[in-house]
């Protein structure tokens, strides 16, 4: 592949790293009186959408496009329209995208496997790093390019079977960057589908694409505005349309970000001014408040681009063919869409070597044999990637004797070890507060099942370390026996009615051995035993409170149920949890009784409106619970105008009515989205049994605002209940709008 030369003249050859006996071979011109037209479409994030308008336009104005070369939005773009779709096809796929989650790899939270769905409820940051020898890596882009990888495959499928650009109905390059030394690099041969993704590939944000054994990044640094590409493909007219973003006024540069993004910015215009010097026609749509990121404005964009081009009528129509002329080369470039195809001869699966291959085996569903449906792929593909162990996970289709199916599993460079942060904060703007800074260190694949070793500690206020060996007993991961061990410190309110008599300071350890099964996406259900040692004393109050020294030891079990499409601001889905305790003295107890807790909660939207319901509760069933282990109510989310612990009891229920709504949202740097909303309750704790009556239940009424930001779910909420009981709360990282997370019982 060579480098551009230096100089004013277009380079001699700018191809990518394909052998040198495959030189391109242009397609003969249609006519030979008819000079070539080539088209340059630059980069400009959403703003390249008006690239559509300008091909539609073009269109309508009979101007043949014989050669195309684009840099990122235009490569996709300018690719599309090459294979063979035609301006109306590209607006409506465009349309299609869901602009927002393609730029977010994780696959829908409900499709997640149980375990890594708990990665996401746990309160740390949307960061993993990794660990390796002692040092810190980190990814190598906020996203991979999961979905978008699988998009580019799925739009040029008609195009899966050419691997020469000069062999699609209009010969097409896409311009890239090389990152190891910033050289331009000129994609000629290979799937088109990786060179759409390597074009576009803006450094920090998607990861490099590896093409060839080189880490290509976005375009538009090196040649935003590939004119002299076109040149070199043969064109004798170039039409350049440039969708530069233009520089921001100074005085709006209010933030670190937006400097960087102007700087960026200037080093792409230098080369877009050279180059549109150098074209025959220069189109430039007024997209005016248009922004890179704003895929939601895409109509708008394409009508700017209509404008635009319909503006330069007066010299594109001296460009334009007869009709009859024009028809036959449409129907040319058109032609029939290749056959996507029918049957597959076989299934592999490349690339993986840290997971049993037994593992990814299971986890797909296309089968050889099999009619080959996109649909299905794009899920067996998510399955694998939910894992957790790849950076990507995308396919091939191979033809030699059939057409094999190739999966290619891409590892995360960072992994397997990784570490997670977290920040966590509630306070009730009355002197009371909780604040932590919590770290999870994760082992995974430590054998052929994939054994993984899971370790959190929080330290501040309250202080734990947890540690749990997962170990899956077959290669579904179905079944699995977990040993654990606990180490809690940790302040507990004593309440009087209204006036905290005392605060406890409750130490323990634990150690416990579960076994259980994953439902795959739904949840798990786990049995198991536990032993422990609890020591308390009033931290805070008279010196006359007793103290603890409490030996602990049971049967434990738990049923958990989450379909939830996000852990902190849900739309919709379902969460259930029942948590069983069996205190028996023959396991080592002081005390025996017995005790079950549940939580239960339903959310459905419209739109960015979203209500929810939720039961949470507690029974001692018939035993007498020793105080030490009552249930706990009050606090955020749990008759959120009484302190937290306020109220007490072996016996207690909430239950709970909310609505909340997205009313903005946040720069994909810092958080996704604002929430206004609150919640009507109704639930108490009781001593007896035959307490729990209607006519005793307290009501609270809760309103506030949630945001979901980088450092996890912050929320400022004001709850009062009936009788004049009222709290402010401030809290980062702890809990559920919904009050799904809330804590439903505590076992010492």
């Amino acid at each position: 592949m060579a480098k551009e030369e230096p100089g004013g003249k277009p380079p001699a050859t700018l191809e990518s790293a394909a052998p040198a006996a495959a030189a391109p071979a242009f397609v003969a011109p249609p006519g030979p009186a008819r000079a070539r037209f080539g088209l340059a479409l630059s980069g400009g994030g959403a703003r390249g959408l008006a690239h559509i308008g300008v091909l539609k336009v073009l269109e309508e104005l009979r101007v043949p496009i014989d050669v195309i070369a684009g840099t990122s939005i235009g490569a996709v773009v300018g690719g599309l329209y090459a294979s063979g779709m035609s301006p109306d096809e590209i607006a409506r796929e465009m349309e299609r995208v869901d602009w927002i989650s393609l730029f977010d790899d994780r696959p829908p939270r409900p499709d997640l496997p149980y375990r890594r769905k708990q990665d996401d409820s746990s309160a740390f940051l949307d960061l993993e790093l990794g660990l390796k020898s002692g040092r810190i890596l980190l990814p190598r882009g906020l996203i991979a390019g999961q979905k978008i990888g699988f998009l580019f495959k799925s739009l040029t499928a008609r195009a899966a079977s050419i691997d020469d650009f000069d062999r699609l109905p209009i010969p097409f390059r896409a311009v890239a960057a090389d990152l190891a030394d910033g050289s331009m690099v000129v994609l000629s041969r290979g799937d088109l589908a990786e060179a759409l993704r390597a074009s576009m590939s803006l450094p920090g944000t998607l990861a490099p694409a590896d093409i060839d054994g080189r880490h290509l990044v976005d375009g538009g640094l090196v040649r935003n505005l590939p004119v002299d590409v076109a040149w070199n493909m043969g064109a004798d007219v170039v039409i350049a349309v440039d969708v530069t973003t233009p520089f921001d006024p100074v005085e709006s540069l209010k933030t670190v970000a937006d400097v960087t993004r102007q700087v960026a910015d200037m080093l792409t215009q230098d080369n877009v001014t050279e180059q549109t010097l150098r074209a025959d026609l220069l189109i430039r749509p007024d997209l005016g408040a248009v922004s890179a990121s704003n895929f939601a404005a895409g109509a708008e964009a394409l009508r700017r681009g209509e404008e635009a081009t319909r503006a330069q009528a007066g010299v594109l129509s001296r460009y334009s063919l007869p009709p009859d002329e024009y028809e036959a080369r449409l129907r040319e470039v058109r032609g029939a869409p290749a056959a996507v195809p029918t049957r597959i001869d076989s299934v592999r699966i490349e690339g993986a070597s840290r997971v049993d291959r037994r593992i990814l085996e299971g986890r797909i569903r296309t089968r050889p044999g099999a009619t080959l449906d996109l649909e299905l792929l794009q899920a067996d593909l998510s399955r694998l990637y939910g894992l957790g162990d790849f950076e990507k996970v995308d396919y091939r289709l191979s033809r030699t004797d059939g057409t094999d199916l190739l999966i290619h599993a891409e590892e995360k460079p960072w992994g397997p070890n990784y570490l997670r942060f977290g920040l966590t904060f509630v306070n009730d703007l009355e002197g009371d507060s909780d604040y932590g800074v919590r770290a999870r260190y994760t082992r995974t694949r430590m054998d052929a099942l994939g054994a993984e070793w899971r370790s959190d500690i929080k330290i501040g206020r309250n202080r734990s370390l947890f540690s749990e060996f997962h170990q899956p007993l077959d290669f579904s991961g179905a079944f699995f026996v977990a040993p654990s061990v606990s180490l809690f410190g940790q302040f507990v309110n004593l309440y009087d009615g209204d006036q905290r008599i005392a605060e406890y300071e409750p130490q323990g350890t634990t150690v416990a051995l579960d076994a259980g099964a994953e439902l795959d996406r739904y949840g798990e259900v786990r049995v198991g035993v536990v032993r422990g040692r609890v020591k308390a004393a009033a931290a805070v109050g008279t010196s006359s409170l007793p103290e603890f020294d409490i030996a602990t030891g049971g049967l434990t079990g738990r049923v958990v149920i989450d379909r939830l499409d996000n852990p902190y601001f849900p739309a919709q889905g379902r969460y259930g949890l029942v948590d069983l305790f069996l205190s028996r003295r023959s396991l080592g107890a002081d005390v025996s009784y017995d005790k079950m807790a549940g939580s239960f909660s339903q959310v459905f939207h419209r739109g960015r409106h979203r209500v929810y319901v939720a039961l949470d509760g507690g029974t001692n069933l018939g035993t007498e619970v020793p105080f030490y282990d009552d249930f706990l109510v009050g606090g955020f989310g749990s008759l959120s105008g009484f302190k937290e612990g306020q109220l007490r009891g072996p016996l207690f229920g909430v239950a709970r009515l909310g609505y909340y709504a997205r009313s903005g949202g946040l720069s994909g740097r810092f958080g996704r989205g604002v929430y206004l909303g609150g919640w009507v309750e109704a639930g108490n704790a009781w001593a007896t049994r035959s307490e729990a009556r209607l006519d005793n239940l307290i009501y609270s009424g809760t309103v506030g605002a949630g945001v979901d930001t980088f450092l996890g779910p912050a929320y400022l909420v004001y709850g009062r209940s009936d009788d004049g009981h009222d709290a402010f709360y401030l809290s980062l990282g702890r809990t559920s709008f919904t009050g799904t997370n809330a804590s439903v019982f505590r076992s010492y």
